[in-house]
């Protein structure tokens, strides 16, 4: 009986300390891609695309969803749609490169497929945020605040609305009533 008890307790503390050291194992390559994809992409929204059957997520960026409207003069506009119809054209008939990035900080965009995607030299995400299609998510990467703050200053998209939810915001907004 002692000895079951003592193989159980090393069997734990070998599992325990295995746990432990995994994410220090896999560091080493956080910056690696998990996968790429490239092909025609299909739209999904204003920061979501499948390629070759698989959804992925603009990384860094988030655009309204294509029902979200923004109000500028006291009217609706559809600036979730206008961020999809944008992300349509960039994309339009062109080879999409997309390379997996991870978002280890946010616990419900961890379960998400997040990826850096181009057409040719230009970052998707880049530009989106740039004509005001997309907010950045400066708590996932600082790569696209800068194009954001442009598209503010000039009053594009999004920032060209008297009000203006935020994405994540609103289509919790939405869920929950």
């Amino acid at each position: 009986m002692k000895l079951r008890t003592v193989a159980a307790g090393l069997t734990f503390g070998l599992i325990a300390g295995m746990g432990a050291s995994a994410p220090a194992m896999a560091q080493p390559f956080a910056s690696e891609p998990l996968f790429e994809e490239t092909g025609t992409a299909t739209v999904v929204d204003g920061d979501h695309l499948a390629i070759n059957g698989r959804t992925i997520g603009l990384w860094g960026i988030d655009a309204p969803l294509p029902i979200q409207p923004c109000i500028k003069d006291g009217k609706e506009f559809a600036c979730g749609r206008d961020a999809k119809d944008n992300l349509e054209k960039l994309v339009a008939n062109q080879t999409v490169v997309c390379k997996e990035a991870r978002d280890t900080e946010n616990l419900r965009r961890r379960m998400l497929r997040w990826a850096r995607c181009t057409v040719g030299d230009l970052d998707l995400s880049a530009e989106q945020a740039r004509l005001g299609m997309a907010i950045a998510l400066s708590d996932q990467s600082q790569d696209y605040v800068a194009q954001e703050a442009e598209a503010k200053a000039a009053k594009v998209g999004i920032w060209s609305a008297d009000e203006f939810e935020n994405p994540s915001d609103w289509e919790f907004r939405m869920k929950t009533q």
